[in-house]
């Protein structure tokens, strides 16, 4: 990215400082983007409020010469991870996650929120009217119809480190973001997890749940409640951890008794899967059996990103907007 002008060096200097790299940063302007926007006082405080919005970042600390520049993320953020994390790693993929909700609740329709939200076990029963057990896209229609927006964030910079999932309101409205790129089975326990953090009451204006893994044996007490309601959920058992009888199984083994399970006791056999590959460490098994039931299925990415965008109303997104959501929507990560 070759730039001349000195006002929009600083500025895009202040973007890589926060963690934003050239190619990302590029992906995201607009096809009207001159260098020379910033050449004036007034063009200059114009970049900053574009750029501020585009990457997440408090605009007067970009136009302001000698500010440090402050990302803006989800209110009274909590993060949950592992020692190893620090809270400073999650930032810019919290920021981009702010900055693309700010675009979705534009065009997501505004719902009254419930006098209180359903219980794992209520939930379950009304999810299960009709069907042999509950899906991701079950749970996903139940989010949108309920006006929680749910945002599958992979657009981000390289080497930034990104989170499992993150819970939050934003404007009042609560809204989910989830990362997961594995293409069947792993979103289904993610986003019961994070529905589990809005229904207990661990999400409000001023608190925000990030997950930077969702973990079955987390010791947080938040973390404990979120896992056993997204269990209680998908299986009817707070506590549910699947092992089998006896030796291990192949993966067409596991495949074939998740399905004969599933239907048994109304579980998705991919959970089934997952639960039985947490509880065993058998990875291997569980990848085979994976493939083996969800063949030539959408992926749960896809199922997301075309739930999402019906039930948007895009006609009413200006047209940087537009363009900057479906970058976001795009397979390519840079």
């Amino acid at each position: 990215m070759t730039v001349t002008n000195p006002q929009m060096k600083r500025l895009y200097s202040k973007l890589q400082t926060v963690g934003y790299n050239p190619k990302y940063i590029k992906s995201l302007l607009p096809d009207w983007w001159d260098n020379e926007i910033a050449e004036t006082p007034a063009g200059l405080q114009q970049a900053s409020l574009i750029l501020g919005q585009t990457f997440g970042i408090r605009a007067e600390t970009l136009w302001t010469e000698n500010a440090e520049p402050a990302l803006k993320l989800p209110q009274g953020i909590r993060f949950k991870h592992r020692e190893n994390i620090a809270d400073d790693d999650l930032n810019v993929a919290c920021a981009v996650a702010h900055s693309l909700a700010r675009i979705v609740l534009k065009v997501f329709p505004i719902k009254p929120r419930p006098d209180f939200y359903l219980d794992a076990s209520v939930l379950r029963k009304q999810l299960l009217i009709g069907k042999k057990w509950i899906t991701f896209e079950d749970v996903l229609t139940y989010c949108l119809d309920l006006g929680i927006p749910v945002i599958h964030l992979h657009h981000l910079p390289k080497k930034a480190k990104k989170m499992e999932g993150l819970a939050f309101e934003q404007n009042g409205r609560p809204v989910i973001v989830l990362t997961q790129n594995h293409p069947h089975g792993y979103a289904l326990f993610d986003l019961a997890h994070e529905l589990g953090h809005i229904t207990l009451g661990h999400v409000t204006a001023e608190h925000s749940i990030v997950d930077q893994k969702i973990d079955a044996e987390a010791d947080d007490e938040d973390e404990r409640a979120a896992n056993r309601f997204a269990l209680e959920l998908l299986t009817g058992d707070p506590e549910c951890k699947i092992v089998p009888t006896g030796r291990n199984l192949n993966g067409d083994e596991l495949a074939t008794s998740a399905i004969h399970y599933g239907e048994k006791n109304q579980i998705d056999p991919l959970h089934i899967v997952l639960n039985y590959a947490y509880s065993k460490n058998h990875w291997g098994a569980a990848n085979t059996a994976i493939k083996k039931i969800a063949k030539n299925a959408p992926t749960d990415q896809e199922i997301l990103r075309a739930a999402l965008l019906q039930s948007l109303e895009l006609d009413d997104l200006n047209e940087d907007d537009y363009t900057l959501l479906q970058t976001h929507l795009q397979e390519k990560v840079d």
